[in-house]
């Protein structure tokens, strides 16, 4: 599976993290999969001060059919008010995004329940619940049979029907914010209960590796006073706490691995260019590593903050530069440069 982690840094502004390891099977893995991608169309990004993704983690084609209706509901409800808005009404809030998104998650749920119902026993969950289906020459056919019924039940509540695994075992953070700037994240899971949830702290995250992220997150958190929670998390220190979780979700959890992507949120920008920024290359690597590397005392904190400030969010040296600032910086080069490549070291 997966992790996908999101942290808020203040009111306006915030990023998500997810890594890029998909399990094709149960022994192939795939290192290139986009699991947090824009869910507001272009058009509409560029026109209003809406900016949204969903990082999911699950079946990658139950990801990707969900994306594609919450972008399709968006242009529809788009094209309906675009000539007849008042200029100065949010065309859609981030709260509204977030309940679209949780509706056509189950309209996905739903959809596939009833595929593999119908391929089963010739009859969707609506003929279930009233009781009968018709065959194709129109009799009315009961259902009746007992065990039948429990089979059925099962199936629709995810209970013994591994069947259904690939359905059920998906959940997403949905990130970003509107016209107000105001930066917020919520989390959705298909499982039986089809929560919605904005999030109750500063942090959320979903996937096989979100409980070793839970645990470095809540560490993070519980040591900050309420004011700071709730506006005045240092950018850098917070992406720092990003990527240890991300590293820790790919240390204790096999689902997870890969490179990172990073996904920055500043509601303060105008220019969709740099209100959303993305950093999935060599960058995204160097900055786990630098992470692990002060998290195993190869690195100081002073050097680990200076580095990661430089590299994600004032971007004016070349990554040469700082991966040789990085490599400088170390304790002992030779040693860290033998425990980033995977060996035990003493």
């Amino acid at each position: 599976m997966t992790v996908v982690n999101a942290l808020i840094f203040s009111k306006y502004s915030g990023a998500m993290c997810c890594d890029e390891q998909t399990t094709i099977g149960d022994v192939r893995k795939m290192m290139s999969s986009d699991k947090i991608q824009k869910i507001v169309p272009t058009r509409i990004r560029e026109a209003t001060k809406l900016e949204a993704v969903y990082g999911g983690t699950g079946t990658t084609a139950i990801g990707d059919e969900i994306r594609k209706g919450i972008k399709e509901r968006l242009s529809k409800d788009f094209d309906t008010v675009k000539n007849h808005k008042d200029k100065s009404e949010m065309f859609k809030s981030i709260d509204d995004i977030f309940q679209i998104g949780y509706e056509e998650m189950t309209k996905v749920k739903h959809r596939h329940i009833n595929d593999i119902l119908n391929g089963y026993f010739n009859f969707d969950t609506g003929d279930y619940l009233q009781g009968f289906y018709k065959n194709a020459d129109g009799e009315k056919i009961d259902i009746s049979q007992k065990d039948l019924k429990e089979k059925v039940y099962d199936f629709i509540n995810w209970r013994n029907a591994s069947e259904a695994d690939s359905i059920f075992l998906n959940a997403a953070i949905i990130g970003g914010f509107d016209e107000s700037g105001e930066f917020k994240i919520s989390k959705m899971s298909i499982k039986t209960e089809m929560t919605l949830m904005k999030a109750s702290s500063i942090f959320e995250t979903v996937g096989s590796g979100s409980d070793s992220a839970q645990i470095i997150f809540s560490d993070y958190a519980s040591n900050k006073t309420i004011d700071e929670r709730r506006d005045h998390i240092d950018r850098v220190e917070g992406l720092i706490q990003l990527l240890r979780a991300t590293n820790g979700a790919a240390k204790y959890n096999m689902g997870v691995g890969g490179y990172f992507n990073i996904v920055l949120f500043d509601g303060k920008e105008d220019d969709p260019d740099k209100r959303f920024v993305e950093i999935f290359d060599s960058r995204s690597k160097l900055a786990s590593e630098i992470v692990l590397a002060f998290y195993h005392d190869y690195v100081s904190y002073d050097n680990t903050y200076e580095l990661i400030d430089e590299l994600i969010f004032k971007d004016t040296k070349s990554f040469d530069e700082l991966n040789s600032s990085f490599v400088n910086a170390s304790s002992d080069k030779t040693k860290m440069g033998r425990f980033l490549r995977g060996y035990k070291v003493i």
